[in-house]
C-alpha cells in the first residue's frame, strides 16, 4: 500500500476497514490510512477511541455484533485539513443508517480525529 495516498484511497481504505472480517487485514488498512494517534468519536462509543490498535478493535467488534456493511454515499467536502462525506449501514434489506463523517487529516492524507454522526 502506498504510504502517501489521495483522499479517496484513504476513505476506501477506511471504508474497507469497517467491513473486513480479517483482522490482519484491517489492521494493515487502518495504519495506511489512520495517523498512529487516531481519535474515533461516534454515538455507540462510550469514550473516545484512541489510537490504531483501539480503532482495529473497535472496528473488529462492531463487525461481529452489527455485521452489517459500512459506504460512503456521497463525494467528501471539504478545505484545509477537514473533510466531511455521508455514510451509510447496509444490510441483506438495505439502508439502516445514514450519517456524516466529519474529520480532520494529517500532511499524508491520514486521518486524525473521526467523528460521526447518525442521522435521526
Amino acid at each position: 500500500m502506498a504510504f502517501r495516498p489521495d483522499l479517496q484511497t484513504t476513505l476506501d481504505r477506511y471504508a474497507h476497514a469497517w467491513n473486513t472480517p480479517d483482522p490482519d487485514e484491517r489492521w494493515a488498512l487502518v495504519h495506511a490510512c489512520a495517523a498512529s494517534g487516531v481519535r474515533y468519536v461516534d454515538p455507540g462509543s462510550e469514550k473516545p477511541v484512541c489510537g490504531q490498535a483501539a480503532l482495529v478493535a473497535f472496528m473488529g467488534l462492531f463487525h461481529e455484533t452489527v455485521g452489517q456493511a459500512f459506504a460512503f454515499t456521497g463525494p467528501a467536502d471539504g478545505h484545509h485539513e477537514w473533510i466531511r462525506v455521508p455514510w451509510q449501514l447496509r444490510d441483506a434489506s438495505g439502508p439502516t443508517a445514514t450519517g456524516l463523517l466529519v474529520a480532520t487529516l494529517d500532511r499524508d492524507v491520514r486521518l486524525v480525529e473521526v467523528v460521526d454522526f447518525v442521522d435521526g
